[in-house]
């Protein structure tokens, strides 16, 4: 068994807590409720116990604990831990829950469960909302969603439960799982409980297949147009050195597709951009690293005669129902584990590669960034209402080394430039709205050092729950710049409908369909205020960088949150 340690725990809930500690989860975010009496018990006894527990981050609203906790793991790596109340906590929490799961990001989602017993033990049933709360299956609502659920029993099991969750949350593909906690099992009396001393240690990634590598590299060396296309490689910040060092060596595009990380550097010389379509048109061997979409059928499909690769820790990505796009190699393996041994496959064909691909996607890499240039020139030009691409160029020339990006909308790493490893993160495929502003708490929580910009839409600044996003900033001494662009209308729901109808009665109307209609837009630089924080409206592109170096220098120079509420189209 190893080293092991006794912890003074008189209950199981205390023994919980303190191995949760022990096992390396350093806070527990929370929204709590009657469920909650023995944890609160717990911690009430600290002083008396001598137990290490977990920091406490109380959350007004179950979306903000999740993404939070989310955030949290973008920003330091490890797995996050999140209590909830019962059911209805649960139900409040879902959204987040997928966007973890599809964003692969370990999390360790409890929740009370109702009390099992009517009356005669402790912890039993004391208030009317026991009855109502109580579900048939509550960890059915989000099953589907996480890798392993299970109801702790008893306290004998509290060691074997934890580490079955955080080993199974850690494996690659990474993600949530769920366990529910009783209040008769957590208030249970135990004399002491002795544990394995410390966490385990992470599970090791799956290595690929030494054939298949080869067989990668053969068609890598042997390619005309090679193009590796990523996404999400950067949610491991080692990557990214190891594909700059692939690329360069063996003369191999590489293009981020829209991009939820910093992947490769931006000033890479066979940068292809952020456009797939070219690429499309002119590699014959993709390589798509853990690319969930690699492109959209009947939009813009790879050349019959193109060879298409895709890797990743599950390059099929099993859990989606439906997934049809063609792949004449498969390789499942972490993608660091990949690219360490793809470099060394192709050292030993580097006398195959033809000499005059440089030359070609060199310049390809020269006409993607002459066009990115061309557009944030004109933007930088023009005048008028301020647009999006307006918004990127204003970021760009106030955004500090030490910036931090979280985006649920307008900032793209293409016209922001200079971004590190770490430094950007953005929406989670899922696309479920409210997660940024949470997410970006969690990454200052995780990184308390950083400026942390969050970057979002009028509805996904109004789907975070703005209230409980404030008063945890003030709460917990968390100082974000938000910055909004407020357009006034769901962006998303409008252009569906005119892509699916371009002829159809609501593009022939000329208006917005009352569908995405966002009007009135609240002011919403008052939430800011309201919490102690700085607010400004912004309606006039030259009021726009003073604006946000203003609420930069709140944030950096006197600890305050900062809203910037800009009028965009």
């Amino acid at each position: 068994m190893g080293r092991t340690r006794r912890f003074a725990a008189g209950t199981v809930a205390e023994a919980y807590l303190a191995l949760l500690k022990n096992r390396g989860i350093d806070r527990l975010f929370v929204n709590a409720g009657t469920d909650f009496a023995p944890i609160v018990e717990a911690y009430a006894r600290r002083p008396e116990s001598g137990l290490d527990l977990p920091e406490v981050v109380v959350c007004a609203h179950e979306n903000l604990a999740v993404s939070m906790a989310h955030g949290a793991h973008l920003g330091d790596g490890r797995p996050q831990a999140v209590m909830l109340h019962t059911s209805v906590g649960t139900a409040n929490a879902v959204c987040g829950v997928l966007t973890a799961a599809r964003n692969r990001v370990p999390l360790l989602v409890t929740a009370g469960r109702t009390p099992l017993f009517e009356d005669g033990a402790p912890g039993a049933r004391d208030a009317g909302i026991h009855w109502a709360q109580e579900l048939y299956d509550q960890a059915g609502m989000l099953r589907e969603l996480v890798k392993w659920d299970y109801e702790l029993r008893d306290g004998v099991q509290v060691e074997t439960v934890v580490d079955r969750a955080l080993d199974v949350a850690r494996t690659q593909p990474a993600g949530p799982v769920y366990l529910t906690l009783p209040r008769e099992a957590l208030a249970r009396p135990v004399n002491g409980v002795e544990v394995r001393d410390g966490p385990a240690p992470p599970p090791v990634p799956a290595s690929p297949d030494p054939d298949a590598v080869g067989r990668l590299a053969d068609h890598l060396a042997g390619a005309r147009h090679p193009v590796v296309v990523t996404a999400a490689t950067g949610a491991d910040p080692r990557t990214a050195a190891l594909l700059d060092d692939l690329c360069r060596r063996f003369s191999i595009g590489v293009l981020e597709h829209k991009p939820r990380y910093v992947n490769v550097p931006s000033g890479h010389p066979l940068h292809l951009g952020f456009d797939l379509a070219p690429a499309l048109a002119e590699a014959d061997v993709l390589c798509f690293l853990d690319v969930d979409v690699p492109w959209t059928p009947g939009v813009a499909e790879p050349r019959d005669e193109a060879i298409v690769v895709q890797c990743g820790p599950d390059p099929h990505f099993g859990a989606y129902p439906i997934r049809g796009h063609r792949s004449d190699l498969s390789i499942t393996a972490a993608t660091r584990s990949l690219l360490t041994a793809l470099l060394a496959a192709l050292d030993e064909r580097a006398g195959a590669i033809d000499p005059g691909r440089r030359r070609r996607i060199t310049e390809a890499a020269r006409r993607s960034r002459a066009r990115r240039q061309a557009t944030l020139d004109a933007a930088a030009r023009a005048t008028g209402p301020i647009d999006k691409t307006f918004l990127n160029w204003a970021l760009a020339q106030v955004r500090p080394d030490d910036g931090v990006i979280v985006n649920e909308y307008w900032a793209r790493p293409e016209f922001l430039g200079g971004l590190e490893p770490g430094g950007y993160f953005g929406l989670p495929p899922d696309g479920g709205l409210g997660w940024g502003l949470p997410a970006a708490l969690g990454v200052r929580l995780a990184r308390p050092g950083r400026t942390v910009i969050a970057t979002l839409g009028d509805g996904s600044y109004m789907f975070a729950n703005p209230a409980a996003c404030h008063h945890a900033m003030q709460a917990h001494g968390l100082p974000v710049l938000t910055v909004i662009a407020a357009n006034g209308r769901w962006a998303a729901v409008e252009n569906s409908a005119l892509t699916m109808y371009p002829d159809g009665h609501a593009a022939s109307s000329g208006e917005v369909s009352a569908f995405a209609r966002l009007d009135p837009v609240p002011a919403f630089e008052k939430y800011a205020e309201a919490s102690g924080g700085h607010g400004e409206r912004v309606t006039e592109r030259a009021e726009l960088a003073p604006a946000l170096r203003r609420g930069l220098r709140a944030v950096r120079e006197e600890g305050r949150p900062a809203v910037i509420n800009v009028r965009c189209v």
